[in-house]
Formats: C-alpha cells, sequence, structure tokens
C-alpha cells in the first residue's frame, strides 16, 4: 500500500506540474505545508487533506479538474483504462439506487425494484 501512497504522489506532482509550471507549483506546495500541514511526499498518504487544500486554493471546479487529470493519469500509470474505473462507478451507483429503491419499495409495499 505505500507503493500506491509514492505512485499516487508522483501522479499528483505531474500533473500540478504540468498545469501550473515549476514555480507555481513549489507555490502550491510550500502553502500546503504552511497551512495544512502537509509534504509533498504525503500527498499521497494524505489525498483527502491535499484535494480538500486545492479546492480552498482554487475553487471546487478546478480542483475537481486537476482530481480528474490526476486520476487518469494514475490509471495510465496503473495501466488500465480511465473508462473501465469509470464502468466500475457507474455499476456501483447502479447497485445503490436498486438498493434504495428496494429499501423504500419495501416500506410502502412495493414490489417492483429495477425500472
Amino acid at each position: 500500500m505505500e507503493r500506491f501512497g509514492e505512485l499516487l504522489s508522483d501522479t499528483m506532482d505531474d500533473t500540478i506540474r504540468q498545469v501550473f509550471g515549476e514555480t507555481a507549483s513549489e507555490l502550491i506546495y510550500r502553502l500546503a505545508e504552511r497551512h495544512v500541514p502537509l509534504k509533498r511526499e504525503e500527498v499521497g498518504k494524505k489525498i483527502e487533506a491535499f484535494y480538500a487544500y486545492l479546492e480552498k486554493l482554487l475553487g471546487s471546479e478546478r480542483a475537481q479538474i486537476i482530481q480528474n487529470i490526476s486520476l487518469k493519469r494514475l490509471c495510465l500509470k496503473l495501466r488500465r483504462e480511465y473508462e473501465e474505473v469509470e464502468k466500475y462507478f457507474w455499476f456501483l451507483d447502479e447497485l445503490y439506487e436498486i438498493k434504495f429503491n428496494l429499501l423504500t419499495s419495501s416500506s410502502k409495499g412495493e414490489s417492483s425494484v429495477c425500472n
């Protein structure tokens, strides 16, 4: 699992540097160390804290763009297709919707769950 954290840190660093350049990236990391506190090497282990910090610094939409680019790069590094990951989450969303429908319909006495 430590290897995954390192891979995630490297991927995030590559993305930040590609999007913002060297100087701005260094500034982002220095500010993160000061305000979170979070060192560059710890990003993979504390990814939620880093994304929350990016949202504060850049705004929700820009942070989401960085997150999506990083996820795609991570998938490429892991030699997996981003679409496969997307399909997996779609599948989970569908399962949760079916479960929700099942729970709400059973409380109402309805029988059909899948629409």
